[in-house]
């Protein structure tokens, strides 16, 4: 901001030397090219250091974009790592929803042959409150 400032200030002082016209005055060759040689290496510093600043933040710039192209990278890749994970989490559920209703036809089955060979089943419950089919052999229950 600062340079900026003084860049306008040069401006301005520069126009103003151009536009008021000056009396004539008496120097010598010597003071007017030292003047000259000053100002022109005034103005080549404050460009300098305008472009330095400028390039300072085009650095910046290019480093906030770079930062903000790895966190959405970052965010596509945890993003499918998480569907994945879900998927092989569906696949799993069905292989589990799979093996119970395998264990319910076996139980079932064997209710039945149990049931076809005249002995008694019966059924408790668990501290849940799920009823358990139970096998008695006249003996109580095991």
């Amino acid at each position: 901001m600062k340079i900026k400032q003084a860049l306008a200030a040069l401006a301005l002082t520069g126009t103003l030397a151009l536009a008021i016209p000056a009396a004539p005055t008496f120097a010598n060759g010597a003071a007017s090219t030292r003047n000259l040689i000053l100002l022109g290496g005034a103005a080549t510093y404050l460009i300098i250091q305008h472009n330095r600043k400028v390039h300072e933040r085009y650095a910046e710039d290019a480093q906030r974009q770079a930062a903000l192209q790895s966190e959405n990278n970052d965010a596509w890749a945890a993003y499918r790592q998480e569907q994945r994970a879900y998927q092989e989490e569906v696949k799993v559920n069905q292989q589990l929803k799979r093996e119970v209703a395998y264990q319910h036809n076996i139980v079932v089955a064997q209710r039945h042959q149990l049931a076809s060979l005249g002995m008694k089943v019966a059924r408790e419950r668990t501290p849940s409150g799920q009823q358990v089919a139970m096998v008695t052999y006249g003996w109580g229950n095991i």
